[in-house]
This record gives structure tokens, sequence and C-alpha cells, in this order.
């Protein structure tokens, strides 16, 4: 059985403000040390990190941000949305896998 550090909150916040940030809440207040809005994207990525630890595919995760951006959020899709998402699926996933 192999052992895995937590998660870092921390770091999926580095993530996803960096690689994602879909709604541009990182650039105006400093980033997301200094945000009203630091807790915007949290449960996105705990659930992507929690996702990709259990195995799911990269292209389900990358359609599960899409969801949460045209969804949710209401964003349109286009390619530059397609490619935030899969950086920071990449970038999740290989964070989760620098814990084992």
């Amino acid at each position: 059985m192999s052992s895995r550090a937590p998660v870092k909150l921390s770091v999926l916040r580095d993530i996803a403000w960096a690689q994602w940030d879909p709604i541009g809440l990182n650039g105006a207040e400093g980033g997301w040390p200094r945000s009203e809005a630091a807790d915007e994207y949290d449960r996105y990525m705990l659930r992507l990190s929690a996702n990709l630890q259990s195995g799911e595919p990269d292209e389900a995760l990358v359609e599960y941000l899409m969801g949460i951006e045209t969804g949710f959020m209401g964003l349109t899709e286009t390619p530059a949305a397609r490619a935030r998402a899969a950086a920071t699926v990449a970038a999740v996933r290989d964070y989760v896998e620098s814990l084992t």
C-alpha cells in the first residue's frame, strides 16, 4: 500500500488561479492570497484532485471544468477555455503524482 501525502489547498489554489481562473479574479488584487475571493475555486480543485487520485481520465476532468465554466458560470466555451482547463488538469495531475 502506498502512502500519499495530503493535498495542500494552497498548492491547488496556486494552480487554479494561475492556470484556470475563468472569471479573471486573479489580476486585480495581486493574486489569491490577497483576494477576498481566495476560496472561489476551492471545491472545484478539491474535487478535481480527488477524481485524479481515484483514476478518472484527464478528458473527463477537462469536461468537468468546462461544465463549470459553461453551465454554472454561464461563460461561452472557446478553444482558449478548453486549453486552460487541460493545462489545469495537467498541473493538478503533476502535483498529485508528486505526492506519492
